[in-house]
């Protein structure tokens, strides 16, 4: 997707987060048990002020230097909201292939890198809150935007599996792994055992996980179920996947 595509997503999904969280900031998250919805807003407001500052200054920030969230929750609104306008305008406004820090693995050091990042993240992160929401009598979560996952499943692929193997003891998650989109083009076939080697293509695997692009990134990041997807071969990884947590 192209970086205004992106972040014409990205901004949907952030202020959606906020709408949720506000009907009850103590509601708990059951996806980031550490968090209520209060706390799943300070995140990700801080997750806004920060990539805001790396891209203004290029240079990687310490996000201890930018300021705590506010602690009274009648402040909350206002100062996430501050921070969403801020990281749209600097996003914006900057060339998507300019150069500035990231944490990615794979060498990626432009902008449009921080537009999918966040993107991915606020998708999932509305997705949590409207999850959160439906444990309490609320409505079923939307999907994650088609799109949007599949970014999200080539980047949880490329950027984030292989350090995730690298720390060890993920027991029973080892052979090949073959993913499988119903709803577009978005296809990987994972060497579990290479480190997480992937490759864009049709192959046969160990086990093959198919399900719509949505249904996918859930997985991976282990919000899905396994009932909302289709599994064959093999049930070892897909039994431990939840072992590989970010």
């Amino acid at each position: 997707m192209e970086s205004a595509s992106l972040l014409r997503m990205f901004a949907d999904d952030a202020r959606f987060l906020l709408a949720v969280a506000e009907t009850d900031w103590e509601r708990p998250v059951p996806d980031c048990p550490e968090w209520d919805d209060a706390g799943l807003v300070r995140h990700a407001g801080g997750i806004l002020l920060w990539v805001a500052a790396i891209v203004t200054s290029r240079e990687p920030v310490d996000r201890r230097t930018l300021g705590p969230a506010p602690e009274d929750r009648a402040d909350l609104p206002a100062w996430y909201l501050v921070n969403l306008d801020r990281v749209l305008d600097v996003l914006g406004s900057a060339d998507p292939q300019s150069a500035t820090w990231t944490f990615s693995s794979s060498g990626d050091r432009r902008v449009a890198w921080w537009s999918r990042r966040l993107a991915v993240e606020f998708a999932v992160h509305r997705w949590d809150a409207e999850h959160a929401a439906s444990v309490t009598g609320g409505p079923s979560p939307r999907p994650l935007d088609g799109d949007v996952a599949a970014e999200g499943v080539e980047e949880f692929v490329i950027e984030f599996l292989p350090g995730l193997l690298a720390r060890g003891g993920a027991e029973g998650i080892s052979g090949t792994l073959h993913l499988h989109a119903t709803d577009g083009p978005t296809e990987w076939w994972i060497d579990l055992d290479a480190g997480g080697t992937a490759r864009q293509e049709h192959a046969k695997a160990d086990t093959a996980v198919r399900g719509t692009r949505s249904d996918l990134l859930l997985w991976l990041t282990n919000r899905g179920l396994l009932n909302s997807l289709d599994v064959l071969g093999g049930r070892a990884i897909p039994d431990h996947w939840g072992q590989l947590r970010r």
